[in-house]
């Protein structure tokens, strides 16, 4: 456990064991989403996405995967997707001894897909022996759309998104709002809509067209759905970009944080709000909160630097951004920043 008697987990991508290797966002995608139920229950400590999947296609040992992430368990399984059948293998293995605490095999329906994530979320509480709160088992269970073929389009979006890239945004763009043409109250996609046009934007010369759609998709999402910590992050990062509302960006983070606290993007873009502010300690708070949720992340690994920077603590600047070169070679801002 950790020294705040939190366990830690990691979820690693599930293996793609379809016949034509072809679902990997779909393999992807049920992992991330049973991160992010994990996520909401207070006695687990949950690796963000970006460190969990950092290990993906590399040959590293189950065991040197969980030293590096430093948790104790790791779920990890395969998925099997042919036509309308689904085979989904999952296995969590104690990291101690190397030993499985529970494993299962579930064939069903695609239509089944929400079944088998709850079931494998309340299967590591379980056996985790954690005690869920009333609202904190809702939070598990929780769907954003009945509808299985939006939610299919919404996870390839959610594939392409994370390549951070304009290619990978302007292919997200598509998916999301096929999601929505099927399910226009699916406050995630719209959510997603925000997420894409708010990173497009940044390098933008012109970014104003970008932000109004950012800004109508992020308020859309939370006219649906006022508990979405992604679209009050979103909001948070247009009112500080954008609009310079020192107050109204810092009433949307805080609001993105009181709804999940370990969400690493509100805690590394609210870190940025306060060091603007010249509000240093506060800001290497919420900076190092970030990393802490997301280790793996070069973005986040960044800019805790840039933060120590800011504040002016120029060797722990250096230390951070030389470790997130050795990290990632090939991630050019670090070497600018240096």
């Amino acid at each position: 456990m950790d020294m705040d008697g939190k366990i830690s987990i990691a979820v690693l991508p599930f293996v793609d064991m379809s016949p034509d290797h072809d679902q990997e966002y779909f393999c992807e995608g049920m992992a991330e989403e049973i991160i992010n139920a994990l996520s909401n229950i207070s006695d687990l400590r949950v690796v963000a996405r970006t460190s969990a999947f950092s290990f993906k296609g590399k040959n590293v040992d189950i065991r040197e995967i969980g030293e590096k992430l430093n948790v104790e368990v790791i779920l990890e399984g395969s998925i099997r997707k042919s036509g309308d059948n689904l085979r989904v293998t999952a296995q969590l293995i104690n990291m101690e001894d190397g030993y499985h605490l529970w494993s299962d095999k579930y064939e069903r329906k695609l239509a089944d897909v929400f079944a088998i994530q709850d079931e494998i979320s309340l299967a590591i509480v379980d056996k985790l022996k954690v005690k869920l709160l009333i609202n904190e088992k809702n939070e598990l269970l929780r769907r954003y759309t009945e509808n299985k073929e939006a939610y299919n389009l919404f996870l390839e979006g959610r594939y392409y998104w994370n390549w951070r890239s304009e290619v990978g945004f302007n292919k997200a763009f598509g998916f999301f709002e096929r999601a929505i043409e099927l399910d226009p109250d699916y406050a995630l996609a719209y959510a997603g809509m925000a997420d894409c046009y708010c990173m497009l934007s940044i390098n933008l010369a012109r970014p104003e067209p970008i932000i109004r759609k950012a800004r109508i998709a992020a308020e859309k999402a939370l006219s649906i759905d006022e508990t979405l910590a992604e679209a009050h992050a979103s909001l948070g990062f247009i009112k500080l970009t954008y609009d310079w509302d020192w107050l109204g960006s810092e009433r949307s983070f805080k609001q993105a944080l009181h709804l999940n606290p370990r969400y690493p993007t509100a805690n590394n873009w609210y870190a940025v709000l306060l060091s603007l502010l010249d509000r240093h300690d506060e800001a290497i708070h919420y900076m190092t909160q970030a990393w802490e949720y997301d280790p793996g992340s070069p973005i986040i690994n960044r800019d805790l630097g840039v933060i120590y920077a800011w504040a002016g603590e120029y060797q722990k600047a250096i230390n951070q951004l030389q470790s997130t070169i050795d990290m990632d070679p090939g991630f050019a801002p670090a070497y600018f920043f240096m």
